[in-house]
């Protein structure tokens, strides 16, 4: 297929808010691109199933009302109307902070998107192209959304994938049932309004509701708008959405932000993670597991470490002394101190009791993280930036190291064993006898969902291997 041509400048009484709404239902996917959609899809979706089991998922679960006949969950028996369904599978999508990033527009682009459509899987039939060609336009939406605001959105304090992924999230359902311009408009300007979310929430369990509520209130906007609910014609215009989210800074949408030539998830592609916590951490991560394995150094022999990181970099990591395995999710001298103690960082180092043991919590002041001064205007610029970890030992030495590519980037990306790996991983967290054989057939299907009629019928198959019934 051929991508939308972008229009470079506007044609004579053609909003942005309706060149939008143009590509959400006119706009081609490439084959490739709907290739690396099926991907992220199959990643976002096992990391959703083993957020379903964390303790925050249970308790939003347990506060909506059940609903007989609705869609039920991937891992109980629960059956909820589309929107709580949407709002439980975006939590549980996020809570581990597992999910996708796209640094282009500082984000989780995938996670609000894809939990945006799954509870309409089981109200009709869709075929894999039609799911993946909706998760390319939806994110597309969103990122490209961002964009048009650069870093300074973020820089306010905001949660940009809550804020952008309610419009694109609503983009994708507008795309997945066919909408015509007129009630995709409506859509797209009804999710504007319903955007929210700020970073101070973050290491709290209300950082993923966030991603809940963003594909929560998309799937609202989109039928409030095929109900006939009206809404501003252009709510991407002046003293619109764009204005109100950058603080002033923009209020149009900038010429060289185009829609889908090509799309950001074939260029430069999303960044998938290798590790559960925040992608500002993975850096870091990386450099201070290698230093352990070459160096053969550990907590007990560091006095202290220096972290150098780029400008903008330490904004998300606001809990430099967490006492819980959410706060650690944003903890720069926690996620140092664990490398260096355990030589791994995974699932398991993210519960309470990981974090709490003494010894890390000693050990937290000991290490610091240094930004560079200045601000920078544009997310792209804080993902690629190099960060260096220096240790001091305790018998008067030093190493050091530093990392240039993040780990699960397009420069160092995610292999297909490594996915399938995490994939598997993921899905025991919910049934821990789950064989390699059935997990990796179910990875292999999913990869190649875009060829399946229909995709509920594989939503069917992972349900039923995870123990859980489909009705």
């Amino acid at each position: 297929m051929t991508a939308l041509q972008p229009v470079k400048s506007l044609s004579p009484g053609q909003s942005p808010t309706e060149r939008l709404s143009a590509f959400v239902i006119a706009g081609q996917v490439p084959d490739e691109t709907l290739a690396l959609a099926a991907r992220v899809t199959v990643d976002t979706l096992a990391v959703t199933v083993a957020g379903g089991v964390e303790e925050p998922v249970r308790r939003l679960a347990a506060a909506l009302d059940p609903w007989p006949g609705a869609v039920p969950s991937f891992w109980g028996p629960e059956a909820f109307r589309s929107d709580d369904a949407a709002l439980l599978i975006g939590m549980a999508s996020h809570v581990l902070d597992y999910d996708d990033v796209s640094m282009l527009s500082v984000c989780h682009p995938t996670a609000p998107v894809l939990s945006a459509l799954l509870p309409l899987l089981d109200k009709r039939t869709v075929s894999g192209a039609e799911l993946l060609g909706a998760v390319a336009i939806g994110t597309e939406v969103l990122i490209r959304l961002g964009q048009s605001m650069g870093f300074r959105h973020y820089a306010l304090g905001f949660h940009a994938t809550a804020t952008l992924g309610t419009v694109g999230a609503a983009a994708a359902v507008a795309r997945l049932l066919r909408f015509d311009a007129d009630t995709t408009r409506r859509a797209i300007a009804i999710a504007a309004s319903m955007a929210g979310g700020l970073r101070k929430n973050f290491g709290s369990m209300v950082k993923s509701l966030h991603v809940g509520l963003a594909a929560s209130n998309g799937l609202k906007a989109a039928r409030l708008a095929q109900a006939g609910i009206d809404a501003a014609a252009e709510v991407l215009e002046a003293d619109g959405y764009l204005k109100a989210f950058s603080g002033g800074e923009t209020d149009v949408w900038p010429r060289d932000v185009v829609l889908g030539t090509p799309f950001a998830l074939s260029e430069p592609g999303f960044e998938q993670k290798r590790y559960p916590c925040c992608y500002m951490l993975h850096r870091m991560i990386e450099g201070t597991l290698g230093l352990r394995r070459d160096a053969g150094i550990d907590l007990a022999s560091v006095k202290h470490v220096r972290v150098d990181m780029p400008a903008g970099g330490t904004k998300p990591l606001i809990h430099p002394f967490p006492r819980t395995g959410l706060n650690a999710l944003f903890s720069g001298p926690y996620a140092v101190a664990a490398s260096l103690a355990d030589g791994r960082i995974d699932l398991a180092s993210f519960t309470d009791e990981a974090v709490q043991r003494p010894e890390m919590q000693a050990r937290l002041a000991d290490i610091e993280l240094v930004e560079a001064p200045g601000e920078s205007s544009r997310g792209s610029e804080v993902g690629s930036a190099p960060v260096t970890v220096t240790v001091t030992l305790k018998d008067g030495g030093s190493v050091a190291r530093t990392v240039t590519r993040a780990p699960g980037s397009p420069e160092d990306p995610m292999t297909e064993r490594q996915l399938a790996a995490k994939w598997t991983d993921c899905l025991r967290r919910v049934r821990p006898e789950l064989g390699s054989d059935t997990a990796l057939g179910l990875f292999g299907d999913g990869l190649a969902i875009g060829r399946s009629p229909d995709t509920g019928a594989w939503i069917g198959q992972l349900r039923q291997a995870l123990g859980r019934s489909a009705a």
